[in-house]
């Protein structure tokens, strides 16, 4: 996926886990060549951690303008959004809801992937306060929530030209007081008023998936194992094959509190997700590895699915509507085993496809 550096090179662009928030903010001599970058900047796991710290939590909010291309596109799985303005338009909205956001950055995953165009994986936890108006969940009350998000960034000359965020929006739902199925059913009612058009841009990504020709890392690249296993797992229904080349003690992170340890748990997140979507596919799309210390690896996927609702679990009632989902899974690899899968995806922007939201009619609503 690189025609820049190689994935192992430049250690010392580390990640920021174990570090104190004292240590990744304090200014150093740059140690990557950054050109077009502003020259605080040390490297690129130093933008995106700092750039981040200075918009959200120094509240710089206009640094969008200097860190975002004009013609910038953000995907999330409840439609696009295009152009800088609607980038500085949101974080505003955002911290005018939640003021006292805190943004901890947990892993930044990184490549080169030509020479001056970088990409990075970026997973957070994010704590904030309902202080102001959201539109999901009304007025001021004082309600926390605190959620997992990665933002795929692909980065040139200090600009984010395209950006992927995922977040666990179901769990942070249901640390306000409300309940996913009634909100997705709420946002799901306003998608279906309207001009349908609107919401093209997903049957657009679906047309991907389906559409899509699976390339694979180098058998040398770490994302390699990673990348195979998830494909052999969702793709060829042999999960005790996948499961076998992970490690027995599998730490486990998956959205909307699905956690634990062991293959067992692996397995199950994986097969509750795949047995309720029908005539399954797969794409994914991105891949990158770093060196972690105590010679572990860190790797990070980006992936879209696309299946047709029609098998029991905790969606509901099957429906028949195609459903997108995407998602990035974080891996810890030590000695080319995965000792955690991380994923992150927004089951509540899913849970709004599955009531008729963003587009997704049922095969009878298609006919009329």
């Amino acid at each position: 996926m690189s025609d820049g550096i190689a994935w192992n090179q430049l250690p010392e662009v580390r990640s920021p886990a174990g570090r104190t928030a004292a240590e990744l903010l304090d200014r150093r001599a740059r140690r990557q060549a950054l050109s077009g970058f502003d020259p605080v900047y040390s490297d690129i796991v130093d933008y995106i951690v700092r750039c981040t710290h200075r918009i959200w939590e120094e509240k710089d909010i206009g640094l969008c303008r200097t860190h975002y291309a004009d013609s910038c596109v953000m995907h999330t799985l409840n439609g696009p959004s295009c152009g800088l303005d609607n980038v500085v338009q949101g974080t505003l909205g955002t911290l005018a809801a939640y003021a006292d956001r805190q943004v901890i950055a947990e892993d930044v995953v990184w490549s080169e992937d030509r020479p001056g165009l970088f990409y990075s994986s970026h997973r957070i936890t994010s704590r904030s306060t309902l202080e102001g108006s959201d539109p999901l969940y009304g007025d001021a009350c004082g309600s926390a929530q605190m959620a997992t998000t990665v933002a795929d960034c692909m980065v040139r000359e200090n600009l984010i030209v395209e950006e992927w965020l995922f977040r666990d929006n179901a769990r942070a739902c249901l640390q306000m007081g409300q309940q996913p199925g009634a909100v997705a059913r709420a946002q799901a009612e306003v998608d279906r008023q309207g001009d349908p058009a609107r919401h093209q841009w997903r049957s657009a990504w679906i047309d991907h998936v389906r559409g899509f020709e699976q390339t694979w890392p180098d058998r040398s690249h770490p994302a390699y194992g990673p990348a195979r296993l998830l494909h052999t797992a969702w793709c060829q229904d042999l999960y005790g094959e996948a499961a076998s080349q992970v490690s027995p003690s599998i730490e486990v992170l998956w959205p909307t509190g699905r956690s634990g340890w062991g293959r067992g748990c692996w397995v199950g997140c994986l097969v509750q997700l795949r047995a309720m979507l029908h005539r399954f596919g797969l794409a994914i799309e991105h891949w990158c590895a770093r060196p972690l210390p105590n010679d572990e690896v860190a790797v990070a996927l980006r992936w879209s699915a696309c299946g047709v609702h029609a098998g029991a679990g905790p969606w509901g009632k099957p429906t028949g509507r195609e459903i997108l989902v995407a998602g990035s899974s974080h891996y810890v690899l030590r000695q080319g085993r995965i000792v955690r899968d991380q994923t992150v995806f927004d089951e509540l922007a899913v849970l709004r496809q599955v009531h008729g939201g963003s587009g997704a009619a049922a095969p009878t609503e298609r006919a009329a």
